[in-house]
């Protein structure tokens, strides 16, 4: 767990949470490598799906564990805590970076991405409070999900526990929701065509992109939606 001179630069009050985040990983990360050196097949390939939340989203994450024989306990472990985990590491950083006007160096110049990326979804969660920041956080779409949930609603002034509470529902939830939701589409698939299955994940990516392009152009035409 990284302490001393990095960590003493985060305000005293985010502390706490960056030390969680990097203990719950070290919890997690654990958890997810012993499994796959018990039962090789298909947990030691457990890499692929968190590497494929972090890039493309935790649905085609979830949708490729389930049709690649995962537990739903796994994916939900896996699924539910690596995006918290980022919440809890980053989230101190980005804020302390808000607060400080860091923008010049690298790490500056990363959170000032997610910063414009939640600024995009500010004026439609505002208008909902809690709520519309569980939507934003519960819809598994591109840039959404825990991280930038929880920078819209610290750029909303709502209260950290708020903030934490209102996105660790609205995450858990999703994924509860996602695992269900694919478990059962791959049931009907197989019951039509079993070859079909092995498909469901990129089904998912094309429905993701589809639905992407169809919300940057119902924005270019109609303006940002409040």
């Amino acid at each position: 767990m990284p302490k001393g001179k990095t960590e003493q630069a985060l305000p005293s009050h985010l502390r706490p949470i960056h030390r969680a985040g990097w203990v719950l990983f070290a919890v997690w990360a654990t958890t997810l490598v012993a499994w796959g050196v018990v039962q090789p097949s298909p947990y030691a390939d457990g890499w692929r799906l968190v590497l494929e939340l972090m890039f493309v989203g935790r649905a085609v994450s979830i949708a490729d564990g389930i049709t690649t024989g995962f537990s739903n306990l796994y994916l939900l472990i896996q699924n539910g805590l690596e995006d918290i985990i980022l919440l809890l590491v980053l989230y101190p950083w980005i804020v302390t970076a808000f607060e400080k006007g860091l923008k010049d160096n690298f790490v500056g110049r990363r959170i000032e991405n997610v910063r414009r990326t939640a600024e995009g979804h500010k004026k439609a969660v505002e208008s909902f409070g809690v709520l519309g920041l569980w939507v934003l956080v519960f819809f598994p779409f591109w840039s959404t999900g825990a991280l930038v949930g929880g920078v819209v609603g610290y750029l909303l002034g709502m209260r950290t526990w708020i903030v934490f509470t209102t996105v660790f529902l609205g995450h858990v939830i999703s994924v509860v929701s996602l695992i269900w939701f694919f478990d059962a589409m791959a049931g009907v698939t197989e019951a039509f065509d079993h070859s079909l299955t092995r498909f469901l994940p990129l089904i998912v990516l094309g429905a993701l992109i589809v639905g992407t392009l169809l919300y940057r152009g119902v924005k270019k035409l109609f303006g940002p939606i409040t």
